[in-house]
């Protein structure tokens, strides 16, 4: 018994919310504050933390594409920020000798967060996709 599977045409290209790898700009935003010297306690904070759940949303929504390019590419971007963030977070420590604050480790918590569950719902999306999900 054939199985129709309904694919994608293949010169269909991801779209640019797709290439956009949103946890970096986690990163980035905690560097800028960082070297500008402003106090992540006040409104800065709270910017980074609406920051962060956008981002957590955007990220979570984009990994539902199952396009095999969109996977490779969300998952490359997942364990590099989360390398970087890694990095920066040992930096800081280590190096500068601050203490991470609680942005800091929210940050962190959402990179890590991104990075276990975008391949988990890219893999449910496609057994969904592909009829496997559920047993009938």
């Amino acid at each position: 018994m054939a199985v129709n599977l309904p694919l994608r045409p293949a010169g269909r290209t991801m779209s640019t919310f797709s290439k956009i790898p949103w946890t970096l700009t986690i990163i980035l935003y905690m560097v800028v504050v960082h070297f500008i010297n402003i106090d992540m306690s006040g409104v800065a904070g709270y910017i980074f933390l609406v920051l962060c759940l956008v981002v957590l949303f955007f990220e979570f929504f984009k990994s539902g594409d199952v396009n095999e390019f969109a996977f490779l590419i969300d998952i490359l971007s997942a364990v590099f920020a989360l390398v970087v963030a890694t990095v920066l977070m040992s930096y800081m420590i280590f190096a500068l000798k601050e203490t991470p604050t609680f942005f800091h480790w929210f940050g962190c918590a959402v990179i890590l967060i991104d990075a276990v569950l975008s391949p988990f719902n890219s893999f449910r999306t496609a057994l969904r996709n592909f009829g496997l999900g559920s047993p009938v």
